[in-house]
């Protein structure tokens, strides 16, 4: 179990792209809210932060994008990792759209400072050989006697750095190091799947019905308008691009099916839309140092809280509202006495506040325990302990944790 404690993030600014509106600013990435985001006005920003030292983890939370690339630093340069960041939704079920807040899972990362694990080539080469993991070592000079390939095809970043040995200190995307030093950080967020075609229920967007100004509505290929709550891939900050010009959506009232509820950044006539893409969002952004402790026991209990709203009728109907759904667990560990005090004094620290934490980790790959263990959640009692032995020496202890999304 890690439990990130101290955000070592001092400043944060924008180093490409400028905030949709002065609701959605760049300071909200620190805000304990994840709907209290920062959205850009176009499709892609870069988030540059300053890092005191302390750092062992990232944890990002509340995003909507199709990329992510996360880029850290030392001060002095001499230490660095570019990591392109997976994105994992909660389901690839159309429905997972439908009037929902979450639908990626937070992602929470280790990076730390230790001794250069990965593959260092020799000198020279001498058969074909491609490159495929994110950082390879070699020599000053690397000659090649046959073909040397960087990357397998695939979209991943692959990086072959010369005078880089087995014995050098590198930036690893695992806990086995130590906490970096201060440094700075670059995160980039990149929208860029068209959406105009993906309906959840009814038909695809295909074109722009101005109303006057910037307002208008959405219509299908017929003319009929179209309604967002059942197409549920338009949202406030969605980026339509239209004749070449991109708008973004600034206003949205009621189903959008009125002939001016949909007010866009800029005023077009009625035209083709080419694109709809979604904004580029995320609500929590913390680099943290860590409280390392003991893996819940066999039976932790992971529980489901589905916030939609069911009405059966008198006559065996049936109405919903799809809503969030969060995650609750109940943790029960036995820690050594310095661990389970940990534990309380971070609680004596937090009380009601969120953090981010891993719920377990040393799993099997297959488990994905970044996303499907992680979270952003808090405490909704105070933690329990029990001795486990005469000495005390050792703890039961037990929490329940109740996500925030």
């Amino acid at each position: 179990m890690k439990i990130l404690d101290s955000n070592k993030i001092t400043t944060q600014s924008l180093s490409s792209g400028t905030q949709f509106s002065a609701d959605y600013s760049v300071d909200n990435i620190s805000d304990d809210n994840p709907r209290k985001c920062f959205m850009a006005n176009s499709s892609s920003a870069t988030i540059s932060v300053t890092l005191a030292s302390g750092m062992s983890a990232i944890f990002i939370s509340g995003v909507m994008a199709d990329s992510l690339t996360l880029n850290i630093s030392d001060t002095d340069n001499s230490l660095s990792i570019i990591d392109v960041l997976d994105i994992n939704n909660y389901s690839t079920n159309k429905w997972i759209n439908k009037n929902n807040d979450a639908k990626q899972k937070p992602n929470l990362q280790p990076y730390t400072r230790g001794t250069f694990s990965g593959t260092v080539l020799t000198s020279p080469i001498t058969t074909n050989t491609t490159l495929s993991d994110y950082l390879t070592g070699g020599p000053d000079t690397l000659v090649l006697e046959a073909n040397l390939t960087l990357g397998d095809g695939g979209e991943d970043l692959v990086i072959l750095e010369l005078g880089l040995s087995d014995s050098d200190d590198t930036i690893e995307n695992d806990w086995d190091g130590s906490a970096l030093g201060a440094g700075t950080a670059t995160l980039t967020l990149e929208s860029s799947t068209d959406q105009k075609g993906s309906p959840v229920e009814g038909n695809a967007i295909h074109q722009w019905d101005q109303s006057s100004g910037a307002t208008g509505r959405f219509e299908d290929s017929s003319g009929n308008a179209i309604n967002i709550f059942n197409f549920s891939n338009i949202h406030v900050g969605s980026i339509i691009t239209i004749g070449g010009s991109d708008y973004q959506v600034s206003q949205i009232v009621g189903d959008g099916t009125g002939a001016a509820d949909i007010t866009l950044s800029g005023s077009v006539a009625d035209a083709t839309i080419t694109s709809v893409k979604n904004p580029v969002r995320i609500g929590i952004f913390q680099a943290s140092s860590v409280i390392e402790i003991e893996n819940p026991q066999v039976g932790i209990s992971k529980a489901l809280q589905d916030f939609s709203i069911r009405k059966p009728l008198k006559n065996g109907g049936y109405q919903e509202t799809q809503k969030n759904v969060i995650q609750i667990f109940t943790c029960n560990l036995i820690v050594s006495i310095s661990q389970a005090n940990n534990i309380i004094d971070f609680y004596h620290a937090y009380r009601s506040k969120p953090f981010p934490i891993q719920i377990l980790n040393d799993l099997a790959s297959d488990q994905s325990e970044a996303f499907n263990f992680s979270g952003f959640f808090y405490m909704i009692d105070a933690p329990e302990m029990v001795s486990a032995n005469h000495s005390g020496s050792y703890q039961n202890m037990t929490f329940n944790i109740r996500e925030v999304v």
